[in-house]
């Protein structure tokens, strides 16, 4: 099993580019192996060096995510007008007018993984707009989100000569989510690629029942799913770990802010705010989590966890280890 942190952030100077955490490279490889790491999983957001991209550490890189995709997909201007305020501002947000502008996003980053020699990349399949994730209330339904990231998955992977794993990540919105194991083997069936799997993220699973307070009943929880969804359990090639118990909070604040900006911008932001504190990620401590791993056996296991510190990360690594 592959052990690695998440790591996104990174600051840029004139002489070089280096982690806000670390000193060096090498700062990092030793960072990692005495919290019982090999390496890191990235998620670009920046322009980075090639050689820092092309360092051994680098295990996993997470891609691009589009929360909504659904209407650019399948070219739906009234849905696209109503989250975006105009056609213009949907178009600047994907990069043009239609599925090649996110295909040929997609590819580049792919063409980049294969060159950087990763061993995986997650993907999300999810679909939620910025109202939705207030209100719980979907447009789509778990069939129609994975019909359409089977043929956006197909379109980038078909005729590629790809090694790497491609691991789909679950949400708790709808598309990947475990709720439904008729849903998780569609998704398996509808996509073509031979290294496809799925990437579990313990605490997308626990977003999923709002009703759970502690840890101890979030690993049951968690077990009741592996539970249902017992045949593909070999196809979770991935695991990020973390725990996130925020029901109390979301219950609390299912209801669309008063104070919205009409700025799709400013209105996005606000609610990756509110998507945080939803989605935790802090560290999953409970004894269980050594038996989830162990039942699901990953080849990959990341630690993905939101920090505000080097001192923190290591703490939290050290809270969450795994043997």
């Amino acid at each position: 099993m592959i052990k690695t942190f998440n790591y996104t952030k990174f600051e840029v100077t004139k002489e070089h580019q280096e982690f806000e955490y670390f000193k060096s490279q090498d700062d990092i490889r030793t960072f990692a192996k005495a919290h019982g790491c090999d390496g890191i999983e990235l998620q670009i957001i920046e322009p980075i060096e090639e050689s820092f991209l092309q360092a051994s550490f680098i295990k996993g890189i997470h891609l691009s995510f589009y929360n909504c995709f659904m209407d650019f997909w399948l070219g739906n201007e009234a849905n696209l007008i109503k989250e975006y305020g105009s056609l213009e501002v949907a178009y600047q947000f994907y990069g043009g007018t239609d599925k090649s502008a996110i295909i040929n996003k997609y590819r580049k980053e792919l063409d980049r993984a294969k060159r950087y020699g990763v061993r995986y990349v997650v993907f999300h399949v999810s679909e939620v707009t910025i109202e939705q994730c207030y209100t719980r209330e979907y447009t789509y339904t778990d069939e129609e989100v994975i019909d359409a990231a089977c043929e956006l998955i197909n379109s980038l992977l078909d005729g590629y000569d790809y090694e790497f794993d491609f691991l789909m990540e679950n949400l708790w919105w709808p598309g990947l989510n475990f709720m439904r194991p008729e849903m998780t083997k569609r998704l398996l069936a509808g996509v073509h690629y031979q290294h496809k799997g799925l990437m579990l993220d313990t605490g997308h699973l626990m977003n999923t029942n709002t009703a759970l307070r502690t840890q101890v009943a979030a690993s049951q929880y968690i077990n009741e799913v592996l539970d249902a969804n017992e045949e593909i359990i070999p196809l979770i090639k991935g695991m990020h770990l973390n725990a996130s118990l925020s029901g109390e909070y979301v219950e609390e604040k299912q209801v669309i802010p008063q104070s919205f900006s009409s700025d799709y911008e400013t209105k996005r932001n606000e609610t990756f705010l509110h998507i945080f504190k939803i989605d935790q990620h802090r560290p999953f401590t409970d004894q269980g989590r050594q038996r989830i791993v162990d039942r699901v056996a990953p080849k990959y296991l990341t630690h993905e966890l939101i920090t505000m510190s080097k001192a923190e990360l290591a703490a939290y690594l050290t809270q969450q280890a795994i043997k």
